[in-house]
């Protein structure tokens, strides 16, 4: 990575947050602070996060009346934001392999990594909108977010942590290589063999039966041409420092995401006042620039750390990052004003240094993730606890609520139950999916073969391609008062995520012994859960909006975060449900996707089939 790129992500830093401030009068009448990090803000964190049919909650400020048009904060949040999810998309794309190239996890690890990674990054926007909504004000919150993902990011492509490799025989040791992220076809996982001095390509390195489990036969390629095989014991020594940065980069972009995806959502919702129709039009134009952003990450992150190596890839996210924080600095005076404290507003936002709070309590967050991070059983055990809390709470509030209420808590409490589904299987995209893509798929698209990594942009193509259309038809149904309502959708989305994945069982099924499956079938599967994903998503936000009393609705956006997080937690089970042993012939670990995919089709598509059955008798929770 070249040597600029950190002092460019320390400089953003600097010129971002200077740390004198001094009083001074903001235009609409608050005492503010003359440093870009303490201007006013906002205190509906947890009201909302993006989505197309996204409505916030709570009072709303907007500075100026935009009729006929959008306000222009809208545009630099839209900006912010796609480069936000540019950054994370492209760190998703290639931390798999990642886990299991460079820091030579076995998949069974690497798959627990990840969903840990996951949970923590949905978890902590709980506790990044409370933060904001109590003390430190949504903008403040986003740049605190911005700030620790630039940083967690940069030390992602600084970081030097690398797992030696070496297979112990009688009579020799060799050392083992991985040089480079993106093996060709034929290759195993990039590694080399250093014999006599000289690297040698692998071509296979398995696991050999018996009562060592670190057991492996080797093979490569001589210099005559030769096939050579090695049998002796594989030894990894990990860098225990490397990994100690290695996971606090994990907890800074966990902590970051908390800080600013759900604030800057909320500062969206701010930008309109009382105009819904217009809100409404707002957060799909933000919807679209979420996707955006997605797509050109999974391709220019996902490509760069195939073609140059892991720090360009993990590089790039950095500076994506580095221009949000840029673009949201130079841009702040285009939101609305901070509430003050007396009004129900944040309170440290208008009176005192917000921004340095919100950083405090950023890292604060990080320091947290950081300590549990790489204990996946420990992760999952925080959340049960937050979400036990969060029920009781729920169960707690709704003895004061009256009858419709509470059938709309149930109908919500129905609802996150069913997306828990539909995130366990959406989430084998950057997990078993993208591994897949790259040892069983034939990913030549026309001359061109796609690296993996960058097979992850599809899904985001088609939610760019499909929004509009979709959100059409719910306008229209809904003006002609055949809206099928939120069971009907989530019904449907959970369908049609489930068709995806029997769609590829039938294409593993299908393909000639031999063969790698086609692309088409990968692509199906996407194309399938983007159509899922915009009947479930967007939709689900928008419910907890408009049926949650309000003075939980921070609450129940909460425990929405949290069930997309149980969604992360049992993707990594069935990804490691994909796992056999990697000695087995070709046809036996193909044969294990199918199956993990054709149960989990089945098994989605039948919980849809119940649910679309039981929408009459749930109607009347939705009234």
């Amino acid at each position: 990575m070249p040597e600029w790129v950190p002092v460019a992500l320390c400089l953003t830093v600097w010129i971002s947050y200077p740390i004198r401030y001094h009083p001074t009068r903001a235009p609409h009448g608050h005492d503010t602070l003359a440093h870009p990090f303490d201007d006013n803000g906002d205190g509906q964190g947890m009201a909302v996060m993006a989505g197309a049919d996204s409505p916030v909650s709570g009072p709303a400020v907007a500075p100026e009346d935009h009729d006929g048009g959008h306000p222009p904060g809208l545009y630099l949040l839209f900006a912010v934001e796609f480069w936000e999810r540019f950054s994370y998309y492209g760190l998703q794309s290639i931390l798999i392999f990642f886990l299991l190239w460079h820091l030579s996890m076995d998949k069974v690890s690497a798959y627990a990594e990840l969903g840990a990674f996951g949970v923590l990054v949905y978890m902590c926007p709980v506790v990044g909108g409370f933060m904001a909504d109590r003390w430190v004000g949504a903008r403040h919150a986003v740049r605190a977010g911005a700030v620790l993902l630039m940083l967690g990011h940069g030390l992602m492509a600084w970081q030097p942590v690398q797992t030696v490799e070496r297979l112990v025989t009688p009579e020799v040791t060799y050392d083992l290589k991985r040089p480079i992220l993106y093996p060709a076809e034929g290759e195993d996982g990039a590694r080399q063999v250093v014999v006599n001095g000289t690297a040698q390509v692998i071509t296979s390195l398995a696991s050999v039966q018996g009562a060592d489990p670190d057991a492996r036969t080797l093979t490569y390629v001589g210099p005559d041409g030769a096939a050579v095989t090695l049998r002796g014991r594989l030894e990894k020594t990990p860098d225990a420092g490397g990994l100690k940065l290695f996971y606090l980069s994990l907890a800074l972009i966990a902590a970051g995401v908390g800080m600013l995806k759900p604030n800057i959502s909320a500062l969206v919702g701010r930008l309109y006042g009382q105009r819904h129709a217009a809100r409404d039009r707002g957060f799909l134009i933000f919807y679209l620039g979420i996707n955006a952003g997605g797509l050109m990450g999974s391709i220019v992150c996902g490509w760069l750390g195939a073609a140059l190596g892991w720090e360009w890839g993990f590089g790039a996210a950095g500076i994506g990052m580095a221009v949000a924080l840029a673009t949201f600095s130079l841009g702040r005076r285009l939101l609305p004003p901070e509430l003050p404290a007396a009004e129900g507003g944040p309170r440290a936002a208008s009176g005192g240094p917000g921004g340095l709070l919100a950083l405090a309590g950023g890292l604060a967050v990080a320091l947290g993730a950081w300590l549990i991070v790489d204990h996946p059983t420990v992760v999952g055990h925080v959340l049960d606890l937050a979400a036990v809390a969060g029920l009781a709470a729920v169960f707690w509030f709704a003895r004061r609520c009256d009858a419709r209420q509470r059938r709309h808590l149930a109908l919500l409490l129905l609802l996150m139950l069913v997306s828990v589904l539909y995130w366990t299987l959406f989430y084998q995209g950057p997990a078993s999916l993208n591994v897949f893509a790259a040892e069983w798929t034939d990913r030549h698209i026309g001359p061109v073969l796609v690296p993996a990594p960058v097979l992850q942009f599809p899904d985001k193509a088609f939610v760019i391609l499909l929004a509009l259309p979709l959100a059409a038809l719910w306008r229209w149904l809904d003006g002609h008062r055949r809206d099928p309502g939120p069971v009907t959708k989530f019904g449907l989305g959970v369908l049609f995520v489930g068709l995806g994945f029997l769609a590829l069982a039938f294409g593993i099924e299908v393909t000639p012994a031999g063969l790698r499956v086609g692309v088409a079938w990968l692509l199906s599967l996407y194309l399938l859960q983007e159509v899922g994903e915009l009947c479930l998503s967007p939709i689900g936000l928008s419910s907890i909006t408009r049926l949650s009393p309000p003075a939980i609705t921070s609450l129940l956006v909460g425990l929405w975060f949290l069930s997309t997080a149980y969604g992360q937690r049992l993707s990594a089970l069935v990804a490691q449900a994909t796992v056999v042993d990697g000695s087995l012939p070709a046809a036996v670990q193909l044969a294990s996707y199918q199956a993990v995919y054709l149960k989990a089709g089945l098994w989605s598509c039948a919980a849809a089939v119940l649910l679309l059955l039981l929408v009459v008798p749930l109607r009347r929770l939705n009234d």
